[in-house]
């Protein structure tokens, strides 16, 4: 909706306008990986055990309305992910110390989304995205699902300890498949329970920025509308003003008494008694005819009058919603440069990524050729050291065996997903090539 400047009439519709016809919000499901080090703080910071020093955003008065979804009462972090893990572990290796413990969504989306909803509904709201995560990664890993509405903006802390098969597997639950999941199935599954709410775009922060520009540019267009109209009122005041005598000129005399005083002589007759004289000498008042007195009683009324005209104006919804979008203008204006200067930074980022994939896609290209030269030499050597084809085919079938269960004993031990290495893949390759030698041999 735009708002076009215009006549003062029509600031009290600007008043009542609604942000939600300004834009849709978004659905925002933010994933954070949470290892052993920071599990104790995200506690403090969740449960608010210690005072902040760094968020300026609590309300502590407000820290009363906070819960939590799976817990009744505070819990010690660790304990609880302890137990979730010792629940379902099936091996025995202990769990490394710089393993992922939680992956922690933040469940939310902006202010004006909220500002829509009744409490009730704001409740409802997370309870139907703790639902939705509770059956997607199973209830019994939930550790917490602490709600916020002490901050700006009401938000939920969800921690999912991501136990898959008996085993702690952070890379496998959250990969980079199942963020796209959250991207589209989280605002999809909302939008279904009768929450107003669209899919983030992917490159987000860019959407972010384009987002914060248009809100600024909308506040910037309401502010300069409510300018227009202040400028109206301020005429108005002067026109008002104008009425009332700025100088008033009243012709006033000094009231004069006359009092004795002494003239330092003596009396020859008086017995020494001081000589007296009399003298006039102004009082603190001051004598006006009786038409300046009427003028100036009027000008004071009036002067009253327009005191309270403009006390009536600054107090008009106008001038309180004037003072609060240009805070707000502040604020967004503030989150857009944030934005844009993380969007430089990601693209910073991006570009040296990007040029540290070329040379890893190098450095990959010559070690899968070191591979088939390795493949090749073991295959000559265990081939001069073998009699007869069939027993050379047995004992090289077994060496690529082995190097297929070192391959995944590896992988297991440093939680990386399971992929079959290149030595077994050229070997594939090999057999594959001598059975169609084979087939057309036999046609």
């Amino acid at each position: 909706m735009e708002v076009v400047a215009g006549k003062s009439e029509n600031a009290s519709h600007l008043c009542h306008l609604k942000r939600s016809d300004l834009h849709m919000s978004y659905a925002v499901c933010r994933m954070q990986k949470v290892k052993s080090a920071g599990l104790k703080g995200m506690q403090f910071h969740n449960q608010r055990e210690r005072k902040s020093r760094t968020n300026d955003d609590i309300d502590h008065e407000r820290t009363r309305e906070n819960y939590d979804l799976k817990n009744d009462k505070n819990i010690d972090y660790n304990e609880r992910v302890k137990e979730i893990i010792e629940s379902q572990k099936t091996g025995t290796r202990k769990t490394r110390k710089d393993a992922v413990l939680v992956n922690e969504l933040l469940v939310t989306s902006d202010r004006d989304f909220f500002e829509q909803l009744d409490p009730g509904e704001q409740k409802r709201f997370f309870e139907e995205s703790y639902k939705l995560f509770s059956e997607r990664y199973g209830k019994q890993n939930i550790a917490y699902a602490t709600v916020h509405n002490d901050e700006q903006t009401p938000h939920m802390h969800l921690g999912v300890v991501p136990m898959r098969d008996g085993k702690l597997q952070g890379k496998n639950v959250f990969n980079r498949q199942e963020l796209l999941w959250l991207q589209d199935k989280f605002p999809e599954h909302m939008k279904k329970q009768g929450f107003e709410l669209k899919r983030g775009e992917r490159g987000s922060d860019r959407k972010h920025i384009e987002t914060a520009k248009f809100k600024k540019q909308t506040l910037e267009k309401e502010i300069d509308f409510l300018e227009k109209n202040l400028a109206v009122k301020k005429d108005e005041w002067t026109a008002y003003s104008d009425k009332v005598k700025s100088d008033l000129e009243v012709p006033a005399k000094r009231h004069m008494k006359s009092v004795e005083v002494p003239t330092g002589e003596k009396s020859m007759f008086g017995l020494g008694k001081e000589i007296m004289k009399t003298e006039k000498k102004p009082t603190k008042n001051v004598v006006i005819s009786e038409r300046d007195y009427k003028n100036l009683v009027t000008a004071a009324r009036d002067n009253d009058r327009l005191k309270q005209h403009v006390r009536n104006l600054m107090s008009t919804d106008m001038a309180r919603e004037y003072k609060k979008l240009s805070k707000e203008h502040g604020q967004v204006k503030e989150k857009y440069s944030g934005l844009v200067e993380r969007f430089n930074e990601n693209v910073n980022d991006y570009n040296e990524l990007l040029e540290e994939n070329k040379s890893l896609k190098s450095k990959i290209s010559d070690l899968k050729r070191d591979v088939s030269l390795i493949y090749e030499s073991t295959k000559e050597f265990l081939k001069e050291r073998t009699d007869g084809l069939k027993a050379f085919k047995n004992v090289f079938k077994g060496f690529v065996d082995k190097v297929k269960d070192k391959t995944a004993q590896f992988q297991e031990k440093h939680d990386l997903e399971p992929k079959k290495n290149e030595f077994e893949l050229t070997h594939n390759r090999e057999v594959k090539k001598e059975r169609s030698r084979d087939q057309g041999m036999s046609l």
